[in-house]
């Protein structure tokens, strides 16, 4: 009787804790990380920003309801995310799974009308039914974010030409912290900091880089203009912009950039060391690009860097569209354009990491100099395998189209475009006198106190076409190649880049998170298949009858015969 006693008490005191600790895992989200890279644990940037929140967010994610098993787990993935984020921020934290497809037809309608605002548009799938049709079907894999009167929209999935599917959910899935603390800190930030386009010196105009501005100007203030003769006139910009100048820099104008880099500012150069572009050889046949001298030499030296004056050819490279018929009707086909170089961006920076190649378009090179100087280094854009390098003066003909490339030519590989350094640097103004345009009594710094610079071979990374610039001007995306209709990553490079030369809390190492991608090996799962057949069908079956067998044996043993 006692025994019968215990074993109830026991079996009770059992079903009391699976109880208790179920209500607890439901009232508490807890996980323990095992993988290597930490995947499912925040970054400390990330929870001591939810720890400070001023007021609540709510979150609003639409990739619910019948979905197929990639997206299934890209809606997982941002599930656990948002638990991840309320596991921090507690009750600030609010989110909510939605159904696009669910409700009546005008909620439906309102839906469609909202995502329509925010440039959310469905994504295409299709699948196989049992009986061999396919099925169309539309999942949207986006998300909004509400913060007291404010809403943003949040694009979940990356889809990056040439990347396999299982590539881009694993992108997906790295990139989730990163769009949704970048949404958070956008909606929570009023006073946005300063950065500007320097004008004076032949630069792009307002309309050529209007695509960068409105893109930057969701997370800066972006303002335009000159120098002058105020020395500390760029101090309250956190980075400055100089997008392909044309014309010399001033000496003035110099000492105020060395002395703004020196303070800790941030420099982002495009510059094009050839003077040539594509419209002259509209007008003409052909023309020759010559050194574009701006005066910026001696000071990109003295920072470690030296802008080559020579054009890049590329096999690699983008399309334009050429008359097949001059001399009748014409006929607009898309030809490879070698001076249009599409560069490979590193997937080791948050700057280049997981974005689509960039559109370049007549390209230099960029050498590094000054091994001593107490700067790291990176390389964010590089030519192909196949690059060939033209020095100055270098005659272009649009009848270059109809060239084969010889590959012995094209001898040269993964030439440096675009380089960022970080760290110490020297003043090309070290034991030299201030510009007499300036104050006498300027004090001079030597050196710059740790901050960053970069400098891009190719002004025209940050262009966007322009049409009928005169009146009612037509604007194309930027990265936009009009022979492939594509859009590369020049809008992203670009953003991306100020945002990480601007970044002193580490939002932009988000992006460099990389989880790895275990996929089954192809190679080996097409050998031996026959064996892990018989494995799967058999193994099975012979634990069944041997477990028989031992049972059977037992009994015999026990009871007798």
């Amino acid at each position: 009787m006692k025994d019968r006693y215990l074993s109830i008490r026991n079996l009770l005191l059992v079903i009391a804790g699976l109880l208790i600790v179920n209500w607890l895992a439901s009232k508490w989200f807890f996980r323990i990380d095992l993988t290597s890279e930490k995947r499912h644990t925040l970054t400390s940037t990330s929870t001591n920003f939810l720890e400070d929140l001023s007021s609540d967010v709510y979150v609003k994610i639409y990739l619910h309801g019948e979905l197929n098993v990639g997206f299934q787990s890209l809606s997982r993935a941002s599930r656990e995310m948002m638990e991840e984020f309320k596991s921090v921020a507690g009750r600030q934290f609010q989110f909510e799974f939605v159904d696009p497809n669910d409700g009546t037809t005008e909620e439906k309608k309102a839906l469609m009308a909202e995502f329509e605002k925010y440039g959310f548009e469905p994504q295409t799938v299709f699948e196989n039914a049992e009986d061999g049709r396919k099925i169309q079907s539309y999942v949207f894999p986006y998300a909004t974010v509400y913060f007291e009167e404010r809403v943003i929209g949040v694009k979940l999935l990356e889809n990056i030409p040439g990347y396999g599917g299982a590539e881009n959910l694993n992108i997906s899935v790295e990139s989730l912290e990163y769009k949704f603390t970048d949404a958070f800190r956008r909606l929570i930030t009023k006073d946005k900091p300063k950065v500007a386009f320097l004008e004076g010196h032949g630069e792009l105009e307002e309309l050529d880089v209007i695509e960068a501005t409105d893109a930057l100007s969701k997370y800066y203030q972006v303002d335009r203009g000159q120098i002058g003769v105020d020395v500390d006139i760029l101090s309250p910009y956190k980075a400055i912009i100089i997008a392909k100048p044309s014309k010399a820099f001033a000496e003035k104008d110099k000492f105020v950039l060395d002395q703004y880099l020196m303070n800790g500012g941030r420099i982002l150069y495009l510059i094009d060391a050839v003077n040539i572009t594509l419209d002259s050889l509209r007008i003409q046949p052909q023309t020759i690009g010559l050194y574009n001298d701006v005066n910026l030499d001696d000071q990109l030296f003295r920072y470690g860097i030296r802008v080559n004056p020579v054009l890049v050819e590329d096999i690699q490279a983008g399309r334009i569209l050429m008359n097949a018929r001059p001399n009748g009707k014409p006929q607009l086909v898309p030809v490879p354009w070698l001076y249009s170089p599409l560069l490979a961006a590193s997937p080791s920076h948050p700057i280049s990491r997981n974005i689509n190649l960039v559109r370049g378009d007549f390209t230099g090179t960029i050498d590094t100099i000054g091994s001593d100087l107490a700067l790291e280094r990176t390389v964010l854009l590089q030519t192909s395998q196949y690059t060939k390098v033209n020095s100055t003066p270098v005659f272009v003909s649009m009848a270059d189209v109809n060239k084969q490339p010889q590959k012995e030519a094209f001898g040269q590989s993964f030439k440096p475009i675009a380089i960022i350094q970080e760290g110490i640097f020297p003043s090309v103004f070290q034991n030299r006198a201030v510009p007499r345009e300036l104050a006498s009594n300027v004090k001079i710094k030597d050196s710059s106190v740790p901050t960053r610079m970069m400098v891009v071979a190719d002004g025209d990374i940050i262009r966007n076409d322009v049409r009928f610039k005169s009146s009612n001007p037509r604007i194309t995306p930027l990265g936009y190649d009009e022979g492939s209709q594509q859009v590369y990553g020049n809008k992203d490079f670009i953003v991306n880049a100020v945002n990480y030369l601007c970044d002193d809390d580490g939002w932009m190492q988000l992006r460099g998170r990389h989880l790895t991608l275990r996929l089954l090996d192809r190679a080996k799962l097409s050998q031996g298949t026959g064996f892990w057949k018989w494995i799967n069908v058999g193994l099975p079956v012979m634990l069944v009858v041997f477990a028989s067998l031992v049972f059977i044996w037992m009994r015999r043993k026990r009871f007798g015969n």
